[in-house]
């Protein structure tokens, strides 16, 4: 009888870290499936005021603006925008502006393109997003071409692959539109491409397999995908989650998208490309941080390497926080190199 307590309190003691086991175990594998969801579908926004006042008035914003639909390889269909400099602008301050400043600097209005710059935006954005900056690289009488990334926007998929398939995207949209000016009587020209965030971690890793890229800037990129989820997920849902947990979300979310997240690393094409970079990133930017742009500045294998640390700038505000000044100096970047 006198053991009788102390068993059980033992098999309670054993009943409750069993079932408490359960619960973490159960909770584990609830977090890796949300997780994993979580990662390979962004959520898509919708349009927002500013988007709807620029494509009713594209003039008024110094743009003139032609949506096209592209068929991907793998019969994906991305929704596009063709953007060029209106021949009749309204306001267009933005626009007006930049013209102002590339004249003063010795930069005259071009009676044909310059070139094309594809412009790729980030996870969770769309290609509206990107019509702010056509604004900019218009004044330098650049065609510009905006898209939905697949699963982003108006445009169909159901994974982003960070990579594996938006490079052979990038590259599908630019054999679409080669064939668009040829139409025309008109080419390409000199290609520049610009993305942000993922979009430009995105442009990073096609540089080794598109060579008609021959200048490329690059906003708040990565330089290897795990460790960017890994801090994300921390951010999000505790500082102190295991990284195996966040790995098993990643690698069960690869394998539903049918790619390996452990291989998305822009740094190793960067290491193998020579075209031109133009770098910027924000310090105090928190979901990509800084170090991630100076680890690819200190790596890449670029002929030219240009770097603009942007000290008063979040993920989302650089190039706010940078200006017509950083803007100016991305289109001298991209007439230098494609012109």
């Amino acid at each position: 009888m006198t053991f009788l307590a102390p068993r059980r309190i033992l098999r309670f003691m054993l009943a409750t870290a069993a079932i408490a086991t359960l619960i973490i175990a159960a909770a584990a594998v609830l977090l890796i499936c949300f997780g994993s969801t979580w990662f390979i579908t962004p959520k898509r926004r919708a349009l927002e005021s500013r988007h709807h006042e620029l494509l009713a008035n594209p003039a008024d914003f110094g743009l003139r603006i032609e949506a096209l639909s592209v068929t991907m390889k793998d019969g994906v269909v991305l929704e596009t925008i063709l953007a060029t400099r209106a021949p009749n602008p309204g306001r267009a301050e933005k626009t007006r502006r930049m013209s102002s400043r590339l004249e003063r600097g010795g930069i005259t209005p071009s009676p044909a393109p310059r070139g094309t710059i594809i412009l790729l935006h980030g996870r969770g954005g769309r290609k509206e997003d990107m019509l702010s900056i056509a604004q900019r690289f218009v004044a330098a009488d650049y065609r510009c071409i905006v898209y939905d990334a697949r699963a982003h926007g108006k445009s169909q998929g159901r994974f982003c692959t960070f990579g594996v398939h938006e490079v052979i995207d990038l590259t599908s949209v630019l054999d679409y539109y080669s064939q668009h000016f040829e139409t025309e009587g008109s080419t390409l020209g000199p290609v520049g491409a610009f993305g942000n965030s993922l979009g430009a971690s995105i442009v990073l890793q096609s540089l080794t397999s598109e060579s008609r890229i021959i200048a490329a800037v690059a906003v708040a990129p990565f330089a290897e995908l795990p460790d960017i989820v890994v801090s994300s997920g921390r951010r999000k849902i505790h500082p102190q989650i295991p990284a195996w947990v966040i790995h098993s979300a990643m690698k069960l979310g690869g394998l539903r998208a049918g790619f390996d997240p452990f291989s998305i690393a822009p740094i190793q094409h960067t290491a193998q490309s020579a075209t031109p970079i133009f770098l910027t990133h924000g310090t105090l930017d928190e979901v990509i941080p800084i170090d991630h742009s100076r680890r690819l500045a200190k790596a890449t294998s670029a002929s030219t390497m240009t770097w603009r640390e942007i000290h008063s700038g979040y993920h989302y505000n650089i190039l706010a926080e940078g200006g017509d000044d950083l803007y100016e100096e991305m289109i001298h970047f991209f007439l230098t190199h494609t012109g």
